[in-house]
């Protein structure tokens, strides 16, 4: 009798957790659900923990209302100057409004996860419509060392100021016909790149406009090459005609003085012919030289007679003298 009550004890227990298992639903806190009543909806249900339904003829649908991210497959498109690319987008969404997101995508006997299939292939089919605007772009546009050029970003949300960009094309359409239960959040480029035979092109038309930028600096640098160069040109011509200015100022002062001496000299020809030989001497003998002559030759003979001469006027006396004689001498000697 007792092993009999035990076994009963266990059935009992087995049946009632079955039917709570029927007549409850646990909704977590990410969740919300759909209470169907022979497959219409009767309640929603968004707070988190245990809730009553009535079993068989009533089911819970539950849907995750977190963040997805669909990514689009890699697509080749072509750009306002006929450049054909590769672009790959991705979009973040979430289920806002389950009765309206179930009601629009439900198919007779689906579930949760056939119907979230079904939105994102409608998704799909919203990002390629948009990805069109990539047109009304140049390849340049979207690839570019230039911030002022780049307009990928207006690409992805749109311009100021202009018709918005993919992300407001795709909003436009989830909240067309009263809307679809989804909420658009964000969108973007995944990938952006050419095909091989476009990237050769891409290179040489950036070499161009690097090349571009290099001509006019080389030109500016040109420019004001030549300007510093004539600056410095006609600073040049003004100090050198300042400079023959004050040499010729020198100069005349120079003769001037001079001309001074030469007239003291004039008055004293015996003396100025002494200090020239000296000057002579200065000159000759200035390094080491070695020089062969006849000790009474004007005007070595000073070397060895100088000392002795008791007054310069003799010197000079003499020193004409012997000159006199040597050049007679020279006159009366026969030819060869």
């Amino acid at each position: 009798m007792k092993k009999h009550v035990g076994v009963i004890g266990l059935g009992l227990s087995i049946v009632t957790i079955l039917l709570l298992y029927m007549i409850t639903f646990t909704v977590r806190w990410q969740e919300k659900v759909l209470v169907l009543t022979f497959d219409k909806i009767s309640r929603e249900v968004d707070q988190a923990g245990l809730h009553w339904k009535w079993p068989v003829f009533q089911k819970a649908v539950h849907f995750d209302t977190r963040i997805r991210t669909l990514q689009q497959q890699p697509t080749e498109m072509e750009t306002r100057d006929k450049q054909t690319i590769i672009v790959s987008v991705y979009l973040n969404w979430r289920i806002s409004a389950p009765r309206t997101f179930y009601e629009r995508f439900r198919q007779e006997g689906s579930d949760p996860q056939t119907v979230i299939a079904k939105a994102e292939e409608t998704m799909q089919g919203w990002i390629a419509d948009a990805s069109n605007v990539i047109a009304e772009y140049s390849l340049g546009e979207l690839v570019s060392l230039d911030e002022s050029r780049f307009k990928l970003v207006h690409l992805e949300t749109g311009a100021p100021g202009q018709a918005g960009g993919m992300l407001q094309r795709i909003r436009d359409k989830a909240a067309y016909g009263g809307g679809y239960g989804i909420e658009i959040l964000d969108l973007g480029i995944r990938k952006l790149g050419v095909p091989d035979d476009v990237t050769k092109s891409v290179f040489e038309r950036m070499r161009e406009e690097r090349q571009a930028v290099v001509r006019t600096l080389l030109a500016e640098g040109k420019s004001q090459a030549a300007s510093i160069r004539g600056d410095a040109e006609r600073d040049a011509t003004v100090l050198m005609a300042q400079a023959q200015a004050q040499a010729k100022e020198v100069m005349g002062q120079g003769d001037a003085e001079a001309a001074d001496y030469y007239k003291a000299f004039l008055k004293h020809p015996k003396l100025a012919n002494f200090l020239r030989r000296l000057e002579t001497l200065r000159q000759t003998l200035s390094q080491r030289t070695t020089i062969v002559l006849d000790r009474q030759s004007p005007p070595y003979y000073l070397l060895s007679r100088g000392p002795q001469l008791e007054a310069a006027s003799d010197i000079f006396e003499e020193s004409d003298g012997r000159e006199a004689g040597a050049a007679q001498a020279a006159d009366n000697a026969p030819s060869p």
